[in-house]
């Protein structure tokens, strides 16, 4: 954690020093964005700049288990989608794939092609490459969100029973591992974006129970990769940074 000089970090005892830090610190984060530290931190509002560094801190351990499993679960489903799919271009490009034709679903709404979003990610990507990028430029643009929803329920018959479920362990389970991936997916992103990662709303928003499934599911899908990594030690690397640096202030993960 960076050291904060301690005259800018007066605590918020009604005094004009501690006006004025709490005024440059919620142009800095917005009201909002600092009204949970304050809350968790009895109005504090160095405790709360302490607990807003601490978060991202964390969230900085989170990002870089992610990036390494987003590199193995991309590169695992562009290979296994290769070796199953024999079209005229690559999976990705070719119009008559399973993930770009149309997967037609029922919906509230009447019918959905699920495939929609998956043909605007990719052409969006082709578009800002060079006309001569390779499919291995294609992959790595898209989003962890497009490779995720790969194996959403909508796509289960036309993709994962065909193709995707070679990149997991025998026997894995769709069910049980779609919402580990969403939930990985929805804390990459709260971290991206410098949201509160402490006291989720729903369980599969836990950083520590996130950074779990996302060492656990590395090691099914690159076990040398883990292993290098992470190697036999107990615990997440999550669970270790909040062992060795607990928060500066009582908070739920």
């Amino acid at each position: 954690m960076a050291a904060v000089p301690e005259q800018s970090l007066l605590q918020n005892d009604g005094s004009v020093q501690g006006a004025f830090t709490r005024e440059w610190v919620e142009r800095w984060l917005s009201p909002e964005r600092l009204a949970p530290y304050l809350a968790n931190c009895g109005g504090d509002v160095e405790r709360a700049l302490e607990l807003y560094e601490w978060n991202i801190a964390l969230g900085q351990v989170l990002m870089r288990d992610i990036s390494h499993f987003e590199v193995a679960l991309r590169n695992a489903y562009d290979r296994v989608m290769c070796e199953s799919w024999n079209g005229d271009a690559h999976w990705l490009l070719d119009d008559a794939s399973p993930v770009r034709r149309p997967v037609m679903r029922k919906s509230e709404r009447g019918e959905l092609d699920a495939n929609r979003i998956n043909r605007k990610a990719i052409d969006a990507v082709v578009g800002r490459l060079p006309g001569d990028a390779t499919p291995g430029s294609i992959v790595s643009n898209l989003t962890l969100g497009f490779w995720v929803h790969l194996s959403d329920r909508s796509r289960e018959a036309v993709i994962w029973r065909t193709a995707l479920y070679r990149a997991w362990p025998k026997g894995t389970n769709r069910r049980e591992l779609q919402p580990r991936l969403d939930g990985i997916l929805r804390v990459r992103n709260r971290v991206a974006h410098a949201e509160r990662l402490f006291n989720p709303s729903d369980e599969k928003l836990s950083p520590l129970v996130v950074d779990a499934d996302v060492v656990n599911l590395l090691r099914a899908l690159c076990s040398e990769a883990a292993e290098r990594l992470y190697g036999e030690c107990e615990g997440s690397p999550a669970e270790l940074f909040c062992q060795e640096h607990p928060a500066p202030a009582d908070v739920r993960l």
